[in-house]
């Protein structure tokens, strides 16, 4: 018997239905991915199944229970699951180990001793041990949603849901809480996840599930999944989510707030530290001076990374649509600028674009 079942299940806000007669199984121990693009009901779907919102129509079995029953206990059943959100929720007025122990004494009736000696435990899993005592305002993002994993496992659920666990964290705290996950998931803790990090997806999925035109638009192995998708919209959607697009205008200019939105994408594919070394560069050689330019500057800029799927050679290429001259020539950057350029990147070019504007390629 599968752990979670979805029959025919249909979800309307009261505009129409935003998801419509979803079929999918989860079997106990299995990890499962939700993607696709923004709005597409994958967060809403994933409140369905714990009944934090109430479909309109269609069932929802877990442990063969159907919660949308009017008479079933919904309190009971949502003991066997867990939820980590993307903004943590941990109560700011509670330190650390009371956060884990709140829900195991007042819902499953431990006693403290007990309750603390397996937070304790747990705290040691996810990598925050000897934190007992601070409060949630002394942690990093990455630390915050350890703790709040740690507060899951410590109601011993059946399955937890993830909604986007990392879309909110800088990109140097990703890795860490990617990690705790991918331990979970590889030790048979039955997981649904919502995420847009492909990546975190390929390498941890049992099974990917792609939510588009209001259903399941296609589902499968990671391996078959993105190295074989067999519908146009699946195809379509891979290809633009290893990409990021810009348009910045030089009088609302904020160079660190782009190079910020540049890491933070490419830490859902592979990703090192020269990656944050090559943006740091291409913002203080590249951009700083040729918007520092004074009426040579140019008005806007349009930049785009396109992330490799499967390795770290990402490509990161800067429009300038209304520059006549050359943006790597002395003219707008000095020898010294472009020699830091080509020492960080295997490959740094400009090429000609119409009439007027230049593009520059640098291999990442």
């Amino acid at each position: 018997m599968d752990l979670i079942s979805i029959r025919n299940m249909t979800m309307d806000y009261g505009n129409g239905p935003i998801l419509e007669n979803i079929n999918l199984n989860v079997a106990k121990g299995e990890t499962v991915f939700l993607i696709g693009g923004s709005g597409c009901g994958k967060s809403t779907l994933l409140r369905c199944i714990n009944k934090l919102i109430t479909p309109v129509s269609g069932e929802i079995l877990i442990n063969g229970e159907n919660i949308l029953n009017p008479d079933a206990d919904i309190d009971q059943i949502r003991r066997s699951m867990a939820m980590v959100f993307q903004s943590f929720n941990l109560f700011s007025h509670l330190n650390i180990i009371e956060n884990i122990i709140l829900a195991p004494m007042k819902v499953l009736k431990k006693p403290q001793d007990e309750a603390i000696k397996e937070a304790q435990e747990l705290l040691n899993r996810v990598g925050m041990g000897g934190r007992e005592n601070d409060m949630p305002n002394r942690l990093s993002g990455g630390q915050k949603q350890r703790i709040a994993i740690a507060r899951a496992l410590a109601m011993h659920p059946d399955v937890i849901l993830f909604d986007e666990p990392t879309s909110a964290l800088d990109p140097t705290m990703v890795d860490e809480v990617k990690a705790v996950i991918s331990d979970l998931c590889n030790e048979g803790q039955t997981s649904v996840i919502v995420t847009h990090d492909m990546s975190f997806a390929r390498n941890t999925a049992s099974k990917v599930v792609f939510l588009a035109e209001k259903g399941i638009y296609e589902e499968g192995s990671p391996k078959d999944f993105f190295d074989n998708p067999q519908k146009s919209l699946t195809k379509k959607f891979l290809y633009h989510a290893r990409m990021f697009e810009k348009h910045i205008e030089a009088d609302s200019l904020d160079i660190y707030a782009l190079a910020t939105d540049m890491r933070k994408f490419i830490s859902r594919f592979e990703y090192d530290s020269k990656h944050d070394k090559l943006i740091e560069v291409v913002c203080d050689e590249l951009l700083h001076p040729v918007f520092d330019s004074a009426d040579k500057a140019p008005k806007s800029a349009d930049v785009r990374v396109v992330c490799s799927e499967t390795g770290r050679n990402h490509s990161l290429f800067v429009a300038f649509p209304d520059m006549t001259e050359d943006p790597l020539s002395d003219a707008y950057i000095d020898e010294l600028n472009l020699k830091i350029l080509e020492h960080n990147s295997p490959v740094v070019m400009s090429k000609k674009l119409d009439e007027t504007g230049y593009e520059v390629y640098v291999q990442m």
